[in-house]
């Protein structure tokens, strides 16, 4: 994912409610020659934050709720399907996953909206389509 210098980059994720699919984000920022690489997120504490009104969500990488690859770059995160259930359908719930580093530094990596599509029911058959 890349943005113009200075701007957070954006990016929307459909999930259908009830569902479990794990969500991987893979990380790349530029050398100082110009070519992308893979972003090295060793010692990094990542949090995933989701809001919608009347509710949200927290996950973070030091208790487990997110799992993060520091060599290859990327964040992954496996709703439960409550988690999925409780976003509201369409394009209400924001999101923001945000870089802690050791030093202190904050960074927003990515925002944007979840939007919610449909339920999944306890069997994984679709109530609503």
């Amino acid at each position: 994912m890349s943005c113009a210098k200075g701007r957070v980059p954006r990016h929307d994720f459909h999930l259908r409610r009830g569902d479990s699919a794990t969500i991987v984000l893979r990380f790349r920022t530029l050398s100082q020659t110009g070519a992308t690489r893979l972003l090295d997120l060793a010692e990094s504490d990542i949090t995933l934050a989701v809001e919608w009104p009347g509710g949200g969500l927290v996950r973070r990488s030091g208790n487990g709720g997110l799992a993060v690859d520091a060599r290859a770059g990327t964040v992954a995160w496996r709703p439960e399907p409550v988690e999925t259930r409780a976003i509201p359908e369409g394009r209400v719930a924001t999101y923001r996953l945000v870089r802690e580093v050791a030093e202190g530094e904050r960074r927003t990596l990515l925002t944007g909206f979840v939007i919610g599509a449909g339920t999944t029911g306890e069997g994984g058959d679709a109530d609503d389509v």
